[in-house]
């Protein structure tokens, strides 16, 4: 065998070995940004489920406190130790109040959640909807918090309700 066979042969192998590398490379790119929208939408539906239920917390307090213009909402962990406490802005109706606008809706967010408008990196998008603009209901004003992966969550202002895309 020359020296030149030995040389073709030894850029073949590198060769070889640099595709392969490259398409492992690009194959675990391809997986991680398939799988990147679930988990947005598992983070997004964590705080929807969070939001719902300190949204209900908070109503309750405030009809168990005789309906003050603010409570101290407080979370607890399994062990009945207190994780958190913050205070919550009330509306007349009993529910977190939320001023008719982006901020206020940022601003809701962070008072339910006491988190950035962030979810494992993931910038969430907080939105306004005026309900008489949209279908003549003030009752279907909202908040609607998203992710680019499509998924959501909206907290109507004027009936505690949160409601999630599937």
């Amino acid at each position: 065998m020359s020296d030149g066979d030995s040389t073709n042969k030894g850029v073949l192998i590198n060769f070889i070995i640099i595709v392969l590398f490259f398409v492992l490379i690009a194959t675990f790119v391809w997986y991680f940004n398939k799988n990147e929208p679930n988990v947005q939408k598992a983070a997004l539906m964590t705080s929807a489920d969070s939001f719902a239920t300190s949204v209900t917390n908070s109503h309750w307090q405030w009809r168990a406190e005789g309906s003050p213009e603010r409570i101290m909402l407080v979370d607890y962990n399994r062990a009945g130790q207190e994780t958190n406490r913050r205070p919550v802005t009330m509306s007349d109706l009993g529910w977190p109040r939320v001023e008719p606008d982006m901020q206020g809706c940022k601003d809701v967010w962070d008072m339910i959640l006491d988190i950035p408008l962030q979810l494992n990196n993931f910038r969430v998008r907080a939105e306004f909807f005026d309900g008489i603009n949209n279908g003549g209901k003030i009752l279907d004003s909202k908040c609607r918090f998203s992710v680019t992966a499509g998924a959501w969550f909206d907290y109507y202002i004027y009936t505690g309700n949160v409601g999630k895309s599937e």
